[in-house]
């Protein structure tokens, strides 16, 4: 193959093999090579010109992007071009980093050392395979699935001798399409020919797709038994058992793929997913944290699977009855918080994010969770504050714990203005937002309707001047919800009119009066529930001395 007029970016964290690869390339006809130490010097050369080889090691330093993950970030932003072959090499070839690339679909993986033949020779079949399949890449590269689809079919009845490859490409091109009775009629005769794993696999997730789940698992169990280390089978399981609520089986499952095949966020994903679904408070923290730490580094990185593993804490430590062992998650809550605090990858985040303000959102949820139910409100009342002047819109990543503490302490109509302004903002939640918020409405259902039925009667009462009953309404609610702003103004509304018709002010409704407002007085509070507070004071002044 002549390399001579071919540009190739070779990445290697360890200078001596660079220099070495660099002379590999050189030796075998390149006269464009560039050279770099890391994925994100990678990723800025990749943006000034296209290579058409692209050679990078794994391992690109402790703590740093890897191989795959700048493979991954590359073609997902279109920095590399539908016939540029990208081969990972590397020194480790233990199964779970292995098969961490392998998702990524390199087009080779060397293990070190190899010779100069050895890499011309991969090279040179990676590229006539790239050259001969480009009409598809091309396609897909522009999201152009019909065409991808056209293009795929076209090379089949030519006779390609990439026919597999052809197949496995328009079975997921199917997927995506949502075709899935044409991935079927194209895989089923294949099976029959002869049977392959990734014929099996493809038409197990067809089968899947088609929500013919049953099916889909005997073809799966079928696979795991010829091979064990078929991650794409369990990860089939998994989600099949998901979707029955066959909550034990798909947590075996998801556990046995992760075991083989660790590195993938999206796998991560669905373990959290399933131990939500199953009240496995314990799993979904564990495996928040890892999300976020595969996900910082990558092209998955996003504020909301920090907030996620901050708040599988919280609720795990909501969740478990043991005292110690509650305390014992607040603490790992702390030395998270602690930890993450100065992470540089929250510098990198896109999103606009202040990180102390958060912290004081969980703070919240930690005092509610210890019972001080005043402390978490002043806290959670800051901090929307806060938010309000240092935002011009709502952060989806302050919305879940916000709503959740708004909604343990009562106050359902913040948590109600709160998620109609989500709501506008039209912004997409992810899995782990939702679930959360939903599971937050949920709990808070049935106090919340009790709640929402006092607090009508008793402003139905009040506005048809029943002050006596607008005040025992008031007060039901108020025992719902004890810390709730709205119904103690209320309170305080209803006690200065019944004071206001009794020839002599009662000394048991003044103590009453005095009693709520210096409950209201130090409280910090949305502007509206203040705008309320501030008028009621000329008529207070005449019964308690107003500050």
């Amino acid at each position: 193959m002549n390399y001579s007029d071919k540009r190739v970016l070779i990445v290697d964290d360890q200078r001596p093999f660079l220099t070495l690869l660099r002379g590999v390339i050189n030796n075998m006809g390149a006269q464009s090579v560039v050279a770099v130490q890391n994925a994100d010097s990678a990723l800025a050369a990749c943006k000034k010109e296209k290579f058409d080889f692209i050679i990078c090691d794994l391992h690109l330093g402790s703590g740093k992007k890897n191989g795959y993950q700048f493979l991954e970030e590359a073609r997902q932003k279109n920095l590399v071009k539908p016939e540029t072959v990208f081969a990972v090499v590397s020194a480790d070839s233990e199964r779970p980093v292995v098969f961490g690339s392998v998702e990524q679909h390199p087009d080779d993986y060397l293990i070190k050392p190899f010779s100069q033949a050895q890499l011309n020779l991969r090279l040179s079949k990676a590229y006539q395979k790239r050259l001969a399949l480009r009409s598809v890449y091309e396609a897909m590269q522009k999201n152009d699935t019909p065409e991808a689809i056209a293009a795929c079919r076209r090379l089949i009845m030519s006779g390609t001798r990439y026919a597999k490859t052809c197949c496995r490409l328009l079975a997921e091109l199917y997927w995506k399409a949502g075709e899935f009775t044409q991935a079927k009629h194209m895989l089923t005769p294949l099976l029959a020919q002869k049977p392959q794993p990734w014929v099996t696999i493809a038409l197990a997730k067809t089968e899947m797709l088609m929500t013919n789940y049953d099916a889909a698992i005997e073809l799966a169990i079928d696979m795991c038994h010829r091979n064990p280390l078929l991650y794409e089978a369990q990860d089939i399981l998994a989600q099949c058992y998901l979707l029955l609520r066959d909550y034990p089986n798909a947590l075996i499952a998801i556990e046995r793929a992760i075991e083989i095949a660790p590195y993938s966020v999206e796998r991560q994903l669905i373990a959290c997913k399933i131990a939500r679904e199953s009240h496995n408070y314990e799993m979904v923290k564990l495996r928040s944290l890892d999300v976020w730490e595969l996900s910082k580094k990558s092209i998955h990185r996003d504020i909301a699977h920090l907030c996620s593993y901050f708040r599988s804490i919280l609720d795990a430590a909501e969740h478990c009855e043991d005292k110690n062992m509650r305390s014992r998650y607040q603490h790992e809550m702390m030395t998270a918080i602690a930890r993450y605090r100065n992470d540089e990858a929250l510098a990198r985040i896109d999103e606009d994010f202040d990180y102390g303000i958060y912290e004081n959102i969980l703070t919240a949820r930690i005092n509610y969770l210890d019972g001080r139910l005043l402390e978490a409100k002043r806290t959670l009342n800051e901090c929307q504050q806060q938010i309000a002047i240092r935002f011009t819109e709502y952060p989806t990543a302050f919305a879940p714990d916000s709503i959740k503490v708004m909604l343990d302490l009562g106050e359902y109509d913040d948590a109600e203005r709160l998620s109609k302004t989500l709501t506008k903002s039209g912004k997409q939640l992810d899995e782990s937002t939702l679930f959360s918020l939903k599971s937050s409405v949920d709990k808070a259902a049935q106090r919340r309707h009790s709640y929402q039925n006092f607090n009508k009667q008793g402003i139905e009462h009040y506005n048809s001047g029943r002050y006596q009953e607008a005040y025992n309404a008031f007060l039901e609610a108020q025992k719902v919800a004890p810390v709730n702003t709205g119904v103690a103004l209320n309170i305080l509304q209803c006690n200065l009119k019944l004071i206001a018709q009794m020839k002599k002010p009662e000394t048991r409704a003044i103590n009453a009066l005095k009693q709520m407002y210096r409950h209201l007085k130090n409280m910090v509070m949305l502007e509206s529930h203040q705008q309320k507070f501030e008028s009621l004071k000329s008529d207070l002044g005449k019964y308690v001395e107003v500050a």
